[in-house]
């Protein structure tokens, strides 16, 4: 009888300790989110972004422009950045094509600036 509880008794200890360990609790995963862009001391007007659009993009979308994108006015580039295609592309977004193309991507503070303009209401 002593016998028989003892082997009871180690037979529940060791299903408690394995139950135990298979419920041990996981390290949390930590999100890392990365600061909202602030947009309150650039990107205000077009002016702020045309020399970068004028250096990386017109050479493709000019007159005649590639995907039928011409990037000579204001207003064309308005087009792209109301469908978020701009930005999208600039960013490397997935889904959208890696702008510019055949050329490394664009520098964070060129990238910042053309968002931000986008996201300050695309002035002139």
């Amino acid at each position: 009888m002593k016998k028989s509880l003892f082997i009871i008794t180690c037979l529940s200890l060791s299903i408690a300790a394995c139950k135990t360990a298979q419920e041990a609790p996981k390290a949390e995963t930590v999100a890392i989110i990365k600061p909202a862009l602030d947009c309150s001391t650039q990107g205000g007007a077009y002016a702020d972004i045309k020399p970068i659009i004028d250096q990386h993009c017109t050479s493709c979308h000019g007159y005649n422009g590639a995907d039928g994108l011409n990037f000579l006015t204001v207003v064309d580039v308005r087009k792209a950045a109301k469908e978020g295609e701009l930005v999208g592309c600039i960013k490397h977004q997935k889904g959208f094509p890696n702008m510019p193309a055949n050329a490394a991507q664009l520098n964070q503070a060129d990238i910042d600036k053309i968002e931000c303009w986008v996201n300050n209401g695309m002035k002139d």
